[in-house]
């Protein structure tokens, strides 16, 4: 007992700016909280170069469903915040966040809030005021309209990272953004952003979610620092965009597909994400278009990719391999595993001869086409033609949401037949499975691990926690 108030009374007894230090390293929250630890901590949180004002951490919505309930409190909210800063008392600040969903009414004191963040010349600016309980369609028309961005925000020159969800903001307007190396938006007309990146030579991240009107004509040499690009969800104002990325290490979209040219590409690439779930129009040169989507980013070390890529790649130019092999060494496929999906999923692991693991993410099952295939699907898997990784490298298979469905089965016990090097086969069930779908399971992979296997070293494991 005495050990540990030793403990505490030699930190209490640090110089004032090493404590600081050490509760700007705490979550906002925590911070707050040592003001309760003695005499001396009291006012110290008023100090930390760390704020964060999240209505999520001080509204809570499983209290009341009644909207008076629930505006009382964010009423609450705000007036702390206003508070809160009204006593601070250190120079500056490394990052402010404020997350208040429903700003109406509110206008006057965020506005304050923001000045405030200014005034202390901020760093790191999140300010999110999306609705989780909106949908992404109707936030995404109704949330630029939401909070004008304050005059005074366009002026900060010590900005190293910018996040804005769903407020009104102009990306032509901001005057010295040269030192910015984050950006983050969502739910926000874009159709400015060519202004923007401009003037950010230093950038290495750009995420845009849920972001409409995107002008996005080129990403040039202008911004060669570019290490992460990530799209979610977006409407473009442009036709296609011309990438120049050479060093670009993590690349994700998702959404309705959109045409890229890349110039140049990292040759050592960490991650490339491909789910265009969103789509449903497609053409005869969809096929061929992300194949050479594909090509373009052979280089990705981690590539995920949708049911959607890997039903559209089969009508490229050449069905059984992509233009060049893919350097991939870990490729996840998001699919639900009926017939009319067999085809491209043989492509993608024909066209990974050094893969070491393969992960198949099970979605729902769909309607799709089950006439015209040109095979018989549950003969399919049982034809004896190997790839290269089989031969050579696979050592790890995953299945995520096992279900132990029959199509399923067969590719599994496909790749145990003709896996040389594989040593691992996780199949995981559903997050909630009942226990009797997890008594089927475990009878299921019984009988899996009775195939034949060319591997000595496998171990297939049923993970049922």
């Amino acid at each position: 007992m005495n050990s540990r108030r030793n403990r505490g009374d030699r930190l209490s007894s640090l110089p004032e700016p090493l404590l600081v230090l050490v509760i700007s390293n705490l979550p906002f929250k925590e911070a707050v909280k040592t003001s309760v630890l003695a005499k001396r901590w009291k006012n110290l949180h008023r100090q930390t170069t760390n704020v964060s004002f999240k209505e999520s951490d001080f509204v809570k919505r499983s209290v009341s469903n009644d909207e008076e309930t629930k505006r009382d409190a964010r009423v609450s909210f705000v007036r702390y915040m206003v508070n809160w800063v009204s006593k601070y008392s250190g120079a500056a600040i490394e990052r402010f966040e404020l997350c208040l969903s429903k700003p109406v009414g509110f206008e006057t004191e965020i506005t304050s809030l923001i000045e405030f963040a200014v005034s202390k010349q901020v760093k790191n600016l999140v300010l999110d005021f999306s609705d989780p309980s909106s949908t992404t369609g109707n936030q995404a028309a109704v949330g630029a309209s939401v909070f004008q961005l304050p005059e005074c925000a366009y002026s900060l020159a010590t900005l190293e990272s910018l996040k804005l969800f769903a407020c009104n903001f102009d990306p032509s307007r901001l005057v010295r953004p040269g030192s910015l190396k984050s950006l983050c938006f969502g739910w926000i007309q874009l159709g400015k952003i060519m202004a923007l990146l401009s003037k950010t030579p230093l950038l290495e991240s750009l995420s845009i979610q849920n972001c409409s009107n995107v002008g996005l004509e080129a990403i040039t040499e202008y911004n060669n620092r570019l290490r992460e690009l990530i799209f979610e969800n977006c409407s473009f104002a442009t036709v296609h965009s011309t990438l120049d990325l050479p060093n670009i290490q993590i690349f994700k979209y998702s959404g309705k597909v959109h045409y890229f040219q890349f110039m140049q590409v990292n040759r050592r690439m960490e991650e490339a994400y491909l789910d265009f779930g969103a789509e449903t129009e497609y053409g005869e040169e969809t096929g061929t278009i992300l194949c050479g989507l594909l090509y373009d980013l052979l280089s990705a070390r981690k590539l995920t990719v949708c049911r959607f890529l890997i039903q559209m790649i089969k009508d490229s130019e050449d069905p059984v391999r992509l233009q060049a092999p893919m350097e991939t060494r870990h490729l996840v496929i998001k699919t639900s595993m009926v017939p009319y999906e067999f085809i491209g999923i043989r492509l993608m692991i024909n066209s990974c001869p050094d893969l070491e693991t393969l992960t198949f993410q099970m979605l729902p099952p769909i309607h799709a086409p089950t006439t015209n295939l040109g095979f018989c699907p549950k003969t399919y898997w049982t034809y004896v033609i190997s790839h290269k990784c089989l031969k050579k490298t696979l050592k790890v298979v995953e299945v995520r949401n096992f279900t132990g469905g029959a199509y399923e089965l067969q590719i599994l016990k496909f790749l145990i037949r003709l896996g040389l090097v594989l040593e691992r086969v996780d199949l995981y069930l559903p997050v909630g499975t009942l226990e009797a779908h997890k008594t089927l399971a475990r009878a299921t992979v019984r009988k899996l691990c009775k195939s034949e296997a060319s591997s000595n070293r496998l171990c297939i494991r049923l993970h049922d926690d």
